[in-house]
């Protein structure tokens, strides 16, 4: 029997309603922030992230999570509007096994189709979704596949995160994305994310990239979307800022998401580990942002006794307080230490018997 093919032509534009490049949405409605330690997932076309696809040629689209997962693959086109492109009306199941590669079309698909870029010019941003449990946003698109092949998830990105993010609220999930250009290769240039903090995430027009500092080999000159954020609830955006000629580094200062003074921490000697309501803080001295209202700040060094002292902190204004520690006896030195090696013991022996029930 022929085998049939079903050509779905993607349409691009380079208008840019909001100033970023090759889009005319503003990319930060595109962000989505899975749980930490959630399950994994790649996706991978026949050209690396960033390249350029003329017309006619084919996307050929691959994915792979690390568990039994419920999939979608979102395109989200340049002027705004998100389209479902899996499951479709000829793959219909969307649930995949664990490390198992799937191509579009899955073998399971009633209907060959390929995917081919026409001749129109923008960037396509793509985002592939997998769920432990059922992707119950999908249900609307679903009932529309006697009607459409590729139905269209919303029309604008403005309310996808909030429909999304909606659905998966009680769900283990995770987001792995993709874009291109079409018809155009870019004026670009290489250049280095910098956090003035540890532990930063980067989402550079609503994609994860990683974890600062990363340098990008080839950033479109123009207007980016970025934002950037830790685990200490400081972030910077999202936020427009341009990539010209030059920039060779883009720094990116973190500021906190709650209101906030400084606090200013010394000690004699220091070198002590700082907590603030048992979150550690730094070592003094030190003088960092923290959030209004009373805390308790604690200190410790290893040979000294700790010390701790309650606290207001007032927005803008800076609270400054000062530690002297007194330096413990030979003896309590060494109780400290037989408690750490019984502590140490301790956890040992537990790992050791939970090895061996286990076997």
């Amino acid at each position: 029997m022929k085998r049939l093919f079903l050509l779905v032509l993607f349409s691009l534009f380079l208008v840019n309603l909001f100033g970023f490049v090759g889009v005319q949405y503003d990319p930060a409605n595109i962000i989505l922030i899975p749980p930490e330690d959630g399950i994994n997932a790649t996706l991978e076309f026949n050209k690396p992230k960033g390249s350029t696809y003329y017309a006619g040629e084919e996307l050929i689209v691959s994915f792979k999570v690390n568990k039994d997962a419920y999939v979608t693959l979102l395109d989200i086109l340049p002027d705004g509007r998100v389209q479902v492109l899996f499951p479709n009306k000829y793959d219909t199941n969307n649930f995949v096994n664990a490390n198992e590669l799937y191509t579009l079309p899955t073998t399971d698909s009633s209907l060959g189709y390929r995917l081919i870029v026409d001749n129109t010019v923008g960037r396509e941003s793509f985002l592939l979704i997998a769920s432990e449990e059922p992707l119950y946003f999908l249900d609307p698109v679903i009932i529309r596949f006697h009607t459409s092949a590729f139905p269209y998830l919303i029309n604008s990105v403005s309310g996808m995160k909030s429909l999304i993010m909606n659905s998966l609220s009680h769900s283990n999930w995770t987001v792995a994305n993709y874009y291109f250009y079409a018809n155009y290769a870019p004026a670009a240039t290489k250049v280095n994310i910098v956090s003035d903090r540890q532990n930063t995430k980067v989402f550079i027009d609503g994609l994860y990239e990683g974890i600062a500092p990363i340098m990008l080999k080839e950033l479109e000159h123009g207007q980016h979307s970025f934002y950037l954020f830790n685990d200490k609830r400081l972030a910077w955006g999202p936020n427009p800022r341009s990539v010209n000629f030059g920039d060779f580094e883009l720094k990116f200062n973190l500021l906190p998401t709650y209101p906030y003074g400084y606090l200013e921490v010394y000690s004699e000697p220091s070198g002590a580990s700082v907590y603030i309501d048992g979150e550690y803080f730094g070592t003094t001295p030190i003088k960092d942002f923290a959030e209004v209202g009373n805390h308790n700040v604690t200190i410790s060094k290893w040979k000294y006794h700790g010390a701790s002292q309650d606290i207001t902190i007032i927005e803008d204004e800076t609270t400054s307080i000062s530690f002297v520690l007194s330096q413990k006896t030979e003896e309590e030195v060494r109780k400290d230490i037989y408690t750490i090696f019984a502590i140490v013991g301790a956890i040992v022996a537990i790992v050791a018997l939970i090895l061996l029930l286990s076997q």
